[in-house]
């Protein structure tokens, strides 16, 4: 059976902080559990980061279609980039699509007129959205 990586660094994550941490005092026990809990961060995101990646791209290029209707600027494609699933890669097109939604809020913000209003509606929406898929489960803050 092979383990997958996000088993194996929560198991590393809990021998840290259930059987190290324990055994060291004071900032070394401090630093063993500080290290426990990023790990788990770690494997809770290893998990999920291209699923999140994939979805949040594609809401970016929706809203930013919807923008070029109504604003001069180029149409963003439906499509998923170059079919490129390393995380790095979505990282950097989720970074080139953010740029342009900026560039889209900003033009839409200029306006007073209900359909730059509900656009501008939808950015805080999927901002929102962007922010809650990110919450850390294992963080306590």
């Amino acid at each position: 059976m092979k383990p997958g990586i996000a088993a194996v660094v929560a198991n590393a994550a809990a021998n840290l902080r259930d059987d190290i941490a324990p055994q060291l005092n004071g900032f070394r026990a401090g630093n063993a559990s500080m290290i426990a809990a990023m790990l788990d961060i770690v494997a809770e995101e290893w998990d999920r980061a291209a699923g999140r990646l994939v979805a949040e791209n594609a809401d970016l290029r929706s809203v930013l279609v919807r923008g070029a209707a109504l604003v001069a600027g180029p149409a963003e494609s439906p499509d998923f980039g170059n079919g490129d699933l390393r995380i790095s890669a979505l990282e950097r097109e989720n970074e080139r699509l953010r740029t342009q939604l900026i560039e889209l809020q900003t033009a839409v913000e200029t306006r007073d007129d209900a359909e730059a209003q509900a656009l501008d509606q939808a950015i805080w929406d999927l901002l929102r959205r962007s922010v809650e898929s990110r919450r850390i489960a294992s963080a306590n803050f």
